[in-house]
């Protein structure tokens, strides 16, 4: 991805320097009260959705943002906005930035080059979609959910350190204009209060299989024998989340929607500022806390125009687990910055009714015996999120501890959070590759880089154990067969050339064949 020639180097600077002060594909550009750019990067054009909001789109006619004074004396902030929309331009959710797929490491880049060749795949590619007529109900939240929680600015009307919204300039705890249901005239996005837990488990309802884990099966499916070919083709059946952690992921997020329909989507958000500061196979993230909040209202804002999806949101695997135990430099000067960021997240996702949020919370190897800090950075973290809520949390992403030790650790976390005033949490278990237990060999290493013998563990599931009643689901979050690093190449990372790593792997979130070959030869259960 990186080596690219200078000619394209040089073109692709050039038209990021074009199109630096304009709002990126599919980002708010117009509306009332909104107050950032009003422009849209080449190839777009900013098109009015109606008086609140207006979206970077290709195709479409060009139209002039509504006015953004804050002090408009036209603009009802307690009005609901519920529009019935024909639109006769859908741009194709799939074509933007080279038509990437989410890329979970490395710089925010496509790790799929220039190829282009998920436009061959299950999308049908090009503008297919361009012409259809798309009758959406939109329910516009007039503020976008930009609620800056943190705030330091007060009008004369609010008094003084009370946290502001930075787009209405209102009380947080005051912004009660959030779009109805039309069908009950209810609230559909009810406001929420503090951080506990949310009601229901969207893993109940049949969970949305991402496509670009089935194309990767597909690519090795050809290598295989005939018996293995056998167990791969029922493996593409199975669920895998899909990971925001580019900067083109939030452009992707509506083909997910769309295509899943009344399936339980499940993303990972992995954009966070310095991103896993302990380790240089998966470093990057957004260049800053304002890129991240825009990052985050931007896929915030496809969900909220998508009211009947149902999304379960997994916030930053690892964040949590450096936060408790990183004592490098690295690590330690970016505490309050990484706080900062998950509490924006939480206030943002967990206050949209259709969306269910998970906090990441490493895993009980790592974190089973701190849980009482681990509770109490979990409470600064929520406090700091007056208008979200969390299910619970997300366990063993990207690892291989078996359930029957994760559930212990998800056990004494609850009965900690508990303890700081958080009770009722849910948990969620990565059983991606947790098939054999490696937890002898692993607690010699502790090693975490596509470790041997490791192989396939149970399938996604909601309320998969009635022993376990914390347990909300099973679910394969790490896409199994993507790398979790290299050790060879400008991102290796020492841990991945141990003895116990398989060698040969290409960069993080790279397709591993020999990875996935083993994952499916150890499957537990088989396929």
């Amino acid at each position: 991805m990186k080596f690219l020639i200078c000619a394209s180097i040089l073109s692709a600077g050039i038209i990021k320097f074009a199109n630096a002060a304009c709002a990126g594909p599919y980002a708010q550009c117009g509306g009332n009260n909104f107050s950032g750019e009003s422009c849209c990067e080449s190839g777009y054009n900013c098109v009015k959705i109606n008086e609140w909001y207006s979206q970077c789109q290709t195709g479409g006619s060009a139209t002039t943002p509504e006015s953004n004074a804050v002090g408009d004396q036209n603009n009802n902030w307690n009005q609901n906005q519920n529009q019935n929309q024909n639109q006769n331009q859908n741009p194709n959710p799939w074509e933007n930035n080279n038509n990437n797929w989410n890329n979970p490491w490395g710089n925010n880049q496509n790790p799929w080059g220039g190829n282009n060749d998920w436009n061959q795949g299950q999308w049908g590619g090009n503008n297919n979609n361009q012409n259809q007529n798309q009758n959406q109900n939109q329910n516009q939240n007039q503020n976008q959910d930009q609620n800056q929680w943190n705030g330091n600015q007060n009008t004369p009307e609010q008094p003084a350190n009370q946290p502001v919204d930075q787009t209405t300039k209102q009380p947080i705890d005051q912004i009660i204009n959030q779009p109805t249901n039309p069908t009950t005239n209810q609230p559909a996005n009810p406001p929420a209060t503090g951080g506990g837990a949310s009601s229901g488990n969207f893993f109940e309802n049949e969970i949305y299989a991402n496509p670009k884990f089935i194309e990767e099966v597909d690519s090795s499916i050809q290598k295989l024998s005939p018996e293995l070919k056998a167990k791969a083709e029922k493996v593409k059946s199975v669920p895998t989340a899909v990971w925001l952690a580019w900067d083109g992921a939030p452009g992707e997020v509506a083909g997910h929607l769309e295509s899943a329909g009344t399936k339980t989507v499940v993303f990972i958000l992995y954009m966070i500022p310095t991103r896993d500061c302990n380790s240089n196979a998966s470093a990057g993230g957004a260049s800053d806390l304002e890129k991240y909040k825009g990052y985050i209202d931007n896929i915030a804002s496809t969900i909220k125009s998508h009211p009947q999806s149902k999304v379960v949101m997994v916030v930053e695997p690892d964040t949590l687990g450096n936060l408790v135990t990183g004592s490098s430099e690295s690590c330690k000067n970016v505490h309050s910055l990484h706080k900062n960021a998950l509490s924006y997240a939480v206030n943002v996702f967990g206050s949209m009714s259709n969306v269910s949020v998970y906090l990441d919370a490493a895993h009980g190897k790592w974190l089973g015996g701190v849980t009482d800090k681990v509770a109490s950075v979990v409470k600064e973290i929520l406090d700091n999120a007056p208008n979200g809520k969390i299910r619970g949390l997300s366990t063993n992403v990207s690892n291989y501890q078996p359930i029957a030790s994760e559930y212990q650790y998800h056990e004494k976390l609850s009965s900690a959070l508990a303890g700081v005033g958080y009770p009722g949490m849910k948990f969620i278990v990565d059983t991606g590759r947790n098939g054999v237990d490696i937890s002898a060999a692993f607690s010699q290493t502790e090693t975490w880089c596509n470790f041997i013998g490791t192989g396939f563990g149970e399938h996604p599931k909601g309320n998969p154990n009635p022993s376990m009643p914390l347990l909300d689901a099973y679910m394969w979050l790490k896409t199994p067969g993507e790398a979790d690093g290299s050790a060879t190449g400008s991102r290796a990372d020492p841990v991945c050339a141990r003895s116990d790593s398989l060698q040969g792997a290409p960069d993080a979130g790279q397709w591993f064949h020999e990875y996935f070959v083993q994952l499916l030869e150890n499957a537990n259960p088989a396929f």
